[in-house]
């Protein structure tokens, strides 16, 4: 939506509000208190005049409210765009620097068409750029991996957003602009869902990196005793250190055995002593 459309309707809505209050007041009051008399007729126009203009002023600070806080961050992308940094990389550089054209172009298509729905797509989309773009930055390498959405998506999103915008001011029938805008929106979502794609895959050698350092951890941990299986593994350990060394003990050839006759030898025995008696 563009900026003096914004103004224009920042103006015209505490006015409304104004006067919409001004007449529920004034039909209230005739209602409680007819109005037979001119200092009647004062008081109840005095009071609408009251209510009116206090609306008014609310409705102006909550819609200067809203509408700051829009410019605002309309203003925090616009610096996004501006400030994205260059890495002395001839092709990431010429990547960044094509971006920024691109984007400012989007945003001048997001000024001329005043259509809220279409504004929030343009203005996520033009988010996402801007992470595309700084981690590209961030990492010059990644350039060549964004070349059909720099090449394809994005130039075909700036297609779209002017031919509507052209038949928006060419004055095209009212069926054939909602055909338009159906198509428009379908389409603007289908390269968001692209962006955030491509946002993803620059990413995915990261999310490689963290598994791996996970896997490694985990098993250091493991073999550290640090996690339950571990503490368990070493809680068994003295008891299978016990078992063993008990194990050996009874395996030593020089343990003492007892040895118990049996009955018969106990017999004869205590016999032959009796008869050397």
């Amino acid at each position: 939506m563009s900026q003096d459309k914004k103004k224009k309707d920042a103006k015209g809505k505490p006015l409304k509000a104004g006067i919409i209050a001004f007449g529920a007041t004034a039909v209230v009051y005739s209602l409680i208190f007819p109005p037979v008399t001119l200092p009647g007729i004062l008081i109840g126009a005095g009071l609408s005049l009251l209510v009116g203009k206090v609306v008014s002023i609310m409705a102006t600070d909550l819609d200067l409210t809203t509408h700051n806080r829009q410019d605002q961050a309309a203003n925090t992308l616009k610096k996004d765009v501006e400030e994205l940094p260059l890495t002395g990389d001839e092709i990431a550089d010429g990547v960044i620097t094509k971006g920024q054209e691109m984007l400012r172009q989007i945003r001048a298509e997001n000024d001329a068409i005043p259509d809220e729905g279409l504004s929030k797509q343009m203005d996520e989309l033009s988010q996402k750029c801007v992470q595309i773009f700084r981690t590209v930055a961030e990492k010059p390498g990644k350039a060549t991996q964004i070349r059909k959405f720099m090449n394809y998506y994005l130039p075909t999103t700036l297609k779209m957003l002017t031919n509507y915008r052209t038949m928006q001011q060419r004055g095209v029938s009212e069926k054939d602009m909602q055909e338009a805008h159906a198509t428009l929106t379908r389409g603007m979502d289908m390269v968001l869902t692209a962006c955030q794609k491509q946002l993803d895959n620059l990413y995915k050698d990261n999310m490689l990196d963290v598994s791996t350092d996970i896997d490694v951890l985990e098993q250091m941990l493991k073999r550290d005793g640090f996690t339950d299986s571990g503490v368990a593994a070493m809680a068994e350990t003295p008891k299978q250190e016990a078992r063993t060394a008990a194990a050996q003990q009874m395996q030593q050839t020089d343990v003492p055995v007892l040895k118990v006759p049996d009955a018969a030898s106990f017999i004869a025995e205590q016999q032959s002593k009796k008869e050397q008696n």
